[in-house]
């Protein structure tokens, strides 16, 4: 990683970090942090794309001429070098794949997410696609707020204590016992 890249992801933790600390901001300046987690989340996706790749484990071969070298520390290890997004940018797209699944209206804000933030579509492009008049200009800021708030609050929601687990809590039962139940 060049000082440049370091630099980026030592900016992006900050950012990551006042939002957790949210309640001690005021709203403008928790308004601009997710416009820059939004920003970082754009340019991740132009750099790596919205997909990543692993090596195939035949390709390891290939390359190795056989077993490729044990490094001496066992167990899992962090993915770099194009296996996909960083974590701030990873949250800021579940979040938007969040708004968009919600209901029409997320759905809208979060095409005009990406239209604004993926692709670097011009403002009135951007306006005539989410379906706004040309001279609406302060419903278009009123629209990006909107995006904003609710991209914030998901990855409040997200970030909290209370995290929706995906696994289902049960007691162990001993083996012996388990007829009596």
């Amino acid at each position: 990683m060049n000082k440049d890249e370091m630099q980026f992801v030592l900016a992006s933790r900050l950012t990551a970090h006042r939002i957790e600390m949210a309640e001690l901001l005021e709203p403008a300046e928790r308004l601009r942090l997710v416009h820059e987690l939004m920003q970082h989340w754009g340019e991740q996706c132009a750099r790596l794309g919205l997909g990543s790749s692993m090596g195939s484990q035949m390709g390891t071969i290939m390359e190795w001429k056989g077993a490729a070298p044990r490094g001496g520390s066992s167990g899992s290890r962090i993915l770099i070098a194009g296996a996909g997004l960083n974590h701030s940018a990873a949250e800021v797209d579940a979040a938007v794949a969040e708004l968009d699944r919600r209901d029409k209206r997320g759905a809208v804000l979060a095409k005009l997410a990406r239209l604004r933030y993926l692709h670097g579509v011009p403002v009135r492009e951007q306006m005539r696609e989410v379906g706004l008049a040309e001279s609406a200009d302060r419903t278009y800021r009123n629209w990006v707020k909107a995006l904003h708030l609710q991209v914030f609050a998901i990855l409040a929601a997200r970030a909290g204590r209370v995290k929706q687990h995906t696994v289902r809590r049960v007691t162990m039962r001993l083996a012996c016992n388990i007829d009596a139940t």
